[in-house]
C-alpha cells in the first residue's frame, strides 16, 4: 500500500491543524462549559484508547494524548461515566465519592458546548472564506448537459449513458432531481448518488426535470450502480452526463484543421454550422454527422464578435485495438503492450475473476503468447482452453474453459478540430449563511440517506478520520481556501452528528438529562451503566470500522492509480 501522503509534510501539518484542530475545539467547550459550572474534570484527551504522553495540571485534571485519532473525551462524572471505557484510574473513585450531582441545566449547557465551539469556528472559518474567497472550476457551477458521456467502473467495464439511453439531449438544463432543485453541477452528482427512488424491479430511478426550449419535461432515469473501489466495493450511481461548458481556446495543435483554418488562442468555440454547441464531447458528436473530408464553417466569438472559420475536420485515433475473449457469461479484454517489451496484458475484466488489470496473458494451451494473431492462433483449433496469466507481483494464475468467443473491439477515435481547451476558474465569496446552509443540507441529505433502506449509500460508505486526512491532504495540493471550505463542513458535520439524541452522543447525554428532570430523579444507575456501556462499545466498534474501510479504499485507490500504466499504453498522444 502507498502512503504516499506523508511524504507531503504541508499536508500533514493541515490534517493535524484543521481536523486535529476540529476534534480539540470541541472538547474544549465541554471542558470549558464544565469549568464555567464548577464540574470535576478528571481527564481531557484528544484521541481515545492508550495514552501517548500526559501532564496533570494545578487544577487536578490529566491532559493527554491517546493512540487513535478517533475524536476525543473529557471526562467529566458529574455528567456522564463512562469508567473504564474512558480509561478509569486507580484513584478514580475516590476522586469523585462525594461530588455533588450535577443540575440539568449543567448538563444540557455541557453537552451542547462541544457542538456549539464546532460552530463558532466554523463561522470564523466561513468568514475568511466569504472574504477572500474560495477557488472553483466554472463548469463545475454548470446545470446545463454539455454532452453524454459512458461510464466505466473500477473494473474497466464500460456501459452507456443512462441519461442518453432516457432522452436527455445536450443542451437541456437539469432543473430539479427527485423535486430537489439543483443549483450545480455538483448538485446533480450529489443528488443521484444519494437518490432513494426505485421502480417496480426495485432498479435504481431518478425523475429529472428538464427545461428544454423553454418546455419542462420530466424523464425516469435509471442510474447505473457503479462499482468505483476494488478494495471495499464502494457504489455510486451514475447518469453519465457531462456539464456544459465555454470552449475557449488555449493551445493550438500543429498541423491541425484549426490552425489551417486561423483558430487564435481565446478563440470561443460555440457553433458548428449555426449550430450550438455545448462541451467538446457534442462537438465530436455533431462533426461525426458529417462525411471524411467534408468541410464545415466554425462559429467562433473573437474579441465578443461573431466570426466564421471554414476547416475541414480530421477523424483521429485515440486508443489501440482491443480483444475481447468471452467464456462463462464472464469477458476478459486484452490490450497488447509494443514497449518495453512485447506482450498482453488484461486491459479490462467482468468481476469475479481469477485475473487482475495489468495482469500479462503469457500462454494459451502451452504456447507462448505476445500479439493478438499468436492469441487468434492458439484458440483455433481448441474448444477446451487453458490460459495462464502473470500478476503484478510475479503470482501464477490459469483459467480453464470451454467455447471461448474471440471478437476485435476496435480503436476509439474522434473527429476534432486540433485544440486544447482553457480549465477556467472562478473565485466565488459565499456568504456565511450560504456555506451554513449548504452544510447542513449536505449532512441531512447524507443521514437520510443512510437509513433509507430504498438508497445505495450503507455503512460503508462512511467517511471516517482516514478519508477525512486524505480529502484535506488533497485540497491542500491544490488551494488553502478549498482546505478552510471543507473544513467548514466538517465542523457543522461534527455538530450536527453530535447532537444526535444516541447515548454516548451529546445529544444523548442532552436526551438523558431532561428525561431525568420530567422524572424528577436520576435513572437507575445500573439501566444507565448499561445503555452507554453498549452503545459506547458500539460506537467504538463503528469507529473501528470506518478506519477499516478507509485504509481499504485507500488501497483500492492505489490499485486504480497502478492501472494508469496500461492506460498509458492504450491511449494515442494525439497528433495531426
Amino acid at each position: 500500500m502507498n502512503f504516499s501522503i506523508f511524504s507531503n509534510f504541508w499536508g500533514c501539518i493541515l490534517i493535524i491543524l484543521l481536523f486535529g484542530g476540529s476534534i480539540f475545539i470541541h472538547e474544549l467547550g465541554h471542558f470549558l462549559m464544565a469549568k464555567a459550572f464548577g464540574l470535576k474534570i478528571l481527564r481531557f484527551s484528544i484521541g481515545f484508547g492508550p495514552k501517548l504522553f500526559q501532564w496533570q495540571g494545578k487544577d487536578g485534571c490529566k491532559y493527554m494524548v491517546s493512540l487513535l485519532p478517533l475524536g476525543g473525551y473529557v471526562a467529566i462524572p458529574q455528567l456522564v461515566d463512562l469508567g473504564k471505557l474512558e480509561g478509569e484510574e486507580d484513584d478514580d473513585a475516590e476522586k469523585t465519592a462525594n461530588l455533588p450531582k450535577a443540575t440539568c441545566l449543567a448538563k444540557v449547557c455541557v453537552s451542547l458546548a462541544g457542538a456549539l465551539f464546532n460552530v463558532i469556528l466554523a463561522f470564523i472559518l466561513a468568514i475568511v472564506v466569504w472574504y477572500v474567497g474560495v477557488p472553483e472550476q466554472e463548469v463545475l457551477r454548470e446545470t446545463r448537459v454539455g454532452g453524454m458521456e459512458n461510464i466505466v467502473d473500477a473494473h474497466g467495464i464500460e456501459y452507456e449513458s443512462p441519461a442518453k439511453l432516457a432522452g436527455i439531449k445536450e443542451g437541456d438544463k437539469i432543473l430539479s432531481i427527485d423535486n430537489h432543485k439543483v443549483n450545480s453541477f455538483e448538485d446533480i452528482i450529489e443528488q443521484i448518488a444519494m437518490g432513494s427512488g426505485r421502480n417496480a424491479k426495485d432498479e435504481p430511478l431518478a425523475k429529472i426535470e428538464i427545461l428544454r426550449n423553454n418546455n419542462k419535461l420530466t424523464f425516469d432515469v435509471h442510474p447505473k450502480l457503479i462499482k468505483t473501489n476494488i478494495s471495499t466495493g464502494d457504489e455510486i450511481r451514475m447518469i453519465g452526463v457531462q456539464p456544459a461548458r465555454r470552449m475557449i481556446v488555449d493551445t493550438i495543435m500543429e498541423n491541425s484543421p484549426a490552425q489551417k483554418a486561423g483558430f487564435k488562442v481565446g478563440d470561443e468555440v460555440v457553433g458548428i454550422n449555426s449550430q450550438k454547441i455545448y462541451a467538446p464531447s457534442h462537438l465530436s458528436k455533431v462533426l461525426s454527422q458529417y462525411k471524411n473530408d467534408e468541410s464545415v464553417n466554425v462559429n467562433i466569438l473573437r474579441d465578443k464578435k461573431s466570426l466564421i472559420l471554414k476547416t475541414t475536420p480530421k477523424r483521429i485515433y485515440l486508443t489501440k485495438q482491443l480483444l475481447s475473449l468471452k467464456f462463462d457469461n464472464k469477458e476478459i479484454r486484452l490490450l497488447e503492450i509494443d514497449s518495453p517489451n512485447k506482450c498482453i496484458k488484461v486491459f479490462s475484466k467482468t468481476p469475479n475473476q481469477n485475473v487482475d488489470i495489468a495482469d500479462v496473458l503469457y500462454q494459451i494451451n502451452g504456447k507462448k503468447v505476445k500479439t493478438f494473431a499468436d492469441i487468434k492462433s492458439a484458440l483455433a483449433e481448441n474448444k477446451n482452453d487453458t490460459l495462464n496469466f502473470v500478476g503484478t507481483n510475479f503470482e501464477l494464475k490459469d483459467i480453464h474453459t470451454t467455447n471461448m468467443s474471440i471478437k476485435e473491439i476496435p480503436q476509439k477515435s474522434r473527429i476534432m478540430l486540433g485544440y486544447q481547451l482553457k480549465d477556467i476558474t472562478v473565485v466565488r465569496h459565499p456568504s456565511v449563511a450560504k456555506q451554513f446552509i449548504t452544510s447542513i443540507e449536505k449532512v441531512v441529505n447524507a443521514l437520510t440517506s443512510l437509513i433509507n433502506p430504498k438508497s445505495d449509500i450503507g455503512i460503508s460508505s462512511l467517511a471516517g478520520p482516514v478519508d477525512i486526512g486524505r480529502v484535506i491532504y488533497k485540497l491542500s495540493d491544490t488551494a488553502i481556501m478549498l482546505v478552510i471550505s471543507f473544513t467548514v463542513l466538517l465542523n457543522i458535520n461534527l455538530a450536527v452528528l453530535n447532537l444526535l439524541p444516541l447515548p454516548v452522543l451529546d445529544g444523548g447525554h442532552i436526551a438523558l438529562a431532561i428525561i431525568e428532570k420530567i422524572r424528577g430523579k436520576a435513572l437507575p444507575s445500573s439501566v444507565f451503566a448499561i445503555i452507554q456501556t453498549i452503545f459506547a462499545l458500539m460506537f467504538m466498534a463503528l469507529m473501528a470500522y470506518v478506519v477499516y474501510i478507509g485504509f481499504a479504499r485507500w488501497n483500492g485507490d492505489n490499485i486504480l492509480e497502478k492501472h494508469s500504466e496500461i492506460y498509458n499504453h492504450y491511449n494515442i498522444k494525439t497528433k495531426f
